[in-house]
């Protein structure tokens, strides 16, 4: 009893377990904020802004670009240097020469050499390069976000459409039995002829392999999501979101996202700020440089208390002048013709960004159209697979127009639901560039 017990519990705790694993979500925003807290791609642009911050602090503290070269060495002269000296200087005969060893065994060095710019035209402009170049993280990590909302809203409304599918085939595909089964009790009779029963019969394996079809295509759009989301493949993701049809037409809807355009405004900025750094890596550096020095020599051993340290410093101005040379020449050049392109990118993204507005509305005007035909088409072929079904059955109507009526029905029936799904992404994607900008 006991261990069925423990069995029992363990099997609840692995149900709870895969429990905890499933995702539902009922919103395309709701799949937004999953996205926003778990998507790599998100998580990597915060790591970018992050990365430019640092860059900006980096430039700000190099504007002074203060240095502190220090150095501590001890050196052991294991064989001095031997100078020759004129004899007569020590009492010998003149014209003769005389070995003297020269220098202390024994050196340590202490040195400490500070420098402070004052006048640095290069870190200027590196200062605001790297708060260009700030914002244009910023804004790039905005249109890799909005790119990835608009895949997922699309990957969204994808799966709610072939979700529906799927219980229209489902449903349909008992309707295609039953015709099958009225054909074959027909051509029992002899009423119809065998190649109506075949007709039936292929409908049927085409009503099947259609809802297999969009089986995979459901597990397609799954896949894709858990993809775009970052979310594990063991965890079970389930959209619980239905199709609503009650969708009315809103006027008046605007789109003003300029993101294209900033970025490529902001990378005309950084070019121009490349081409001026270019310019100013030519212009002099002034410099505050100093010493602070400890030095002592010992002919017995290393930090001799009986030698001193000996302090030496001084203080003044550096003047840094770089040298022209050709490769300076060919880089100004250069930056300053990737400076006009890039400012010629930037006035043809303007005309690109406002175009890219214009036609979300108008995708949006097209997809309402285009839902609006495909509700009145699935209605009229509705009623005419209604009346031809009854024509049939009273003997007036042949099978094999019945069976084109019912697949007409069911294909506009899946194209009414593939139009709400557009209609919905196209709507979905004006949202998105207004709310991220």
């Amino acid at each position: 009893m006991k261990k069925i017990l423990m069995l029992f519990v363990f099997l609840l705790a692995n149900l709870f377990l895969i429990a905890q694993k499933k995702l539902e979500f009922n919103s395309v925003d709701s799949l937004f904020k999953y996205a926003e807290n778990y998507s790599f791609k998100i998580k990597t642009g915060e790591q970018q802004v992050l990365l430019a911050k640092w860059q900006k602090i980096s430039a700000q503290a190099g504007l002074v670009n203060f240095r502190m070269q220090t150095s501590f060495s001890l050196t052991n002269n294991v064989k001095l240097p031997i100078t020759y000296f004129p004899s007569e200087a020590f009492g010998g005969e003149p014209g003769t020469f005389k070995e003297v060893t020269t220098g202390q065994k024994f050196k340590g060095n202490l040195n400490f050499s500070p420098q402070i710019d004052l006048i640095n035209p290069i870190s200027w402009s590196k200062l605001k390069s790297a708060k260009i170049n700030s914002k244009l993280t910023d804004i790039d990590n905005l249109i890799v976000k909005k790119a990835l909302f608009e895949s997922i809203s699309a990957s969204y409304y994808n799966i709610i459409s072939l979700k529906e599918q799927i219980e229209i085939s489902q449903k349909n595909l008992f309707t295609a039995d039953t015709l099958q089964a009225i054909m074959q009790n027909k051509y029992t009779e002899g009423i119809v002829r065998q190649q109506d029963l075949n007709d039936a019969t292929i409908n049927k394996l085409s009503l099947e392999d259609k809802l297999k079809q969009l089986e995979i295509s459901l597990n397609q759009q799954y896949y894709s999501l858990k993809v775009l989301c970052d979310i594990p493949q063991n965890e079970e993701l389930s959209i619980t979101e239905n199709a609503n049809y009650n969708q009315s037409y809103k006027i008046g809807l605007q789109v003003n996202n300029q993101l294209k355009h900033k970025s490529s405004l902001l990378k005309a900025d950084l070019a121009k700020e490349d081409l001026r750094a270019n310019r100013l890596v030519q212009y002099p550096i002034v410099s505050i440089v100093a010493y602070d020095g400890w030095q002592q020599n010992s002919k017995n051993e290393f930090f001799d208390p009986n030698s001193n340290w000996v302090n030496s410093q001084y203080i003044g101005l550096k003047l840094s002048m770089p040298f022209p040379d050709i490769n300076k020449f060919t880089l100004t050049k250069s930056a300053k013709i990737n400076k006009t392109i890039l400012e010629l990118e930037a006035e043809h993204t303007k005309q690109e960004n406002e175009i890219a507005n214009i036609q979300l509305i108008l995708d949006y005007e097209k997809a309402y159209s285009q839902f609006k035909t495909a509700k009145q088409i699935f209605l009229l072929k509705e009623e005419n697979y209604q009346m031809a079904l009854n024509q049939f059955n009273a003997s007036i109507l042949s099978s094999d127009k019945l069976l084109i009526a019912f697949d007409d029905m069911l294909v506009s029936r899946f194209n009414y639901s593939a139009s709400l799904a557009n209609l919905l992404y196209t709507k979905s994607k004006i949202e998105i560039n207004n709310s991220i900008q």
